[in-house]
């Protein structure tokens, strides 16, 4: 082989090292965006990855409709993992959590629109092998689509309370309970819940006014004389954020009517019951 031949192998081979080195030093590129879409009758939907230094980012595409709240939540155990807002159909850039340090933005639409969302991180921030996963959750709700549901609460002959079970999660953060209250009578409500992000409110339905609101006042026990007959809602609620992504947090809710003011105890064996229903968390539809 000639002198000039191996001399053009080497130079081959040093020209192929190097940009193999320079390859591995870049990030690589971020795929076609993804697009976002909803289950029927879901306001809610979730993206679960990983970021790293030589994937730094992913973007998502997401479409809202007009009249609607479009929210984003970043759910990450990594403070070094941002996302940032594109309103796409105007060209303008709408947040950059880099800058505000949210985890959580919401805008609202009156026409059409398509966002444009990366999560990121600064991979000069980033070491070899970290890979911090990350869950983000994209929401598209009107004034009527998060309506709660409602119950109306009845009670059984000769027992002054009645009991619940229920959970709440993302998609539907709330519910209420109805009851007539007779005048004179007491109203008691308790909430039976391992998650202290749940709480619950107690509306008198003619006034409009609420009496006790437990994520504001903190309680999991109230009570009050109705001076006259009327209806009153309780909500059990928690923001959405508050809840873990994909999952139902369970709660017992005790709601009692009775003459006079001495706190009457649940019914026998009720307490156990609510507090072994409301333990824990089920798997989100």
């Amino acid at each position: 082989m000639s002198v000039s031949r191996i001399r053009s192998i080497r130079s081959l081979a040093a020209a192929t090292g190097i940009a193999l080195c320079a390859a591995l030093a870049l990030p690589a590129l971020a795929d076609t965006p993804v697009t976002v879409t909803f289950q029927p009758n879901s306001h809610w939907a979730q993206e679960v990855n990983t970021v790293s230094r030589y994937d730094y980012y992913h973007d998502y595409s997401v479409a809202i409709p007009a009249d609607k709240t479009f929210q984003v939540n970043l759910v990450t155990r990594d403070p070094n993992v941002f996302f940032k807002v594109k309103d796409e159909t105007h060209d303008k850039q709408l947040v950059d959590t880099l800058q505000t340090g949210a985890t959580t933005w919401s805008t609202q639409t009156t026409e059409p629109t398509t966002y444009s969302i990366r999560v990121y991180v600064q991979p000069e921030a980033m070491q070899r092998d970290e890979k911090p996963k990350y869950a983000l959750q994209i929401g598209q709700y009107g004034k009527n689509d998060l309506q709660p549901a409602t119950t109306a609460v009845t009670f059984q002959d000769n027992n002054p309370w009645a009991q619940m079970t229920g959970s709440v999660d993302p998609q539907a953060p709330s519910h209420d309970f109805t009851v007539a209250m007779a005048a004179g009578k007491t109203l008691a409500v308790n909430l039976i819940t391992q998650n202290p992000d749940v709480h619950f409110t107690v509306k008198d339905q003619a006034s409009g006014n609420v009496l006790v609101d437990s994520g504001k006042t903190p309680t999991s026990k109230w009570s009050t004389t109705v001076p006259a007959a009327g209806n009153y809602t309780v909500s059990v609620y928690a923001a959405p954020t508050a809840l873990p992504a994909g999952r139902q947090v369970k709660y017992a809710l005790q709601i009692g009517q009775y003459a006079g003011t001495a706190a009457q105890p649940a019914a026998g064996g009720t307490a156990a019951a609510a507090a072994s229903a409301a333990a824990g968390s089920s798997s989100g539809h």
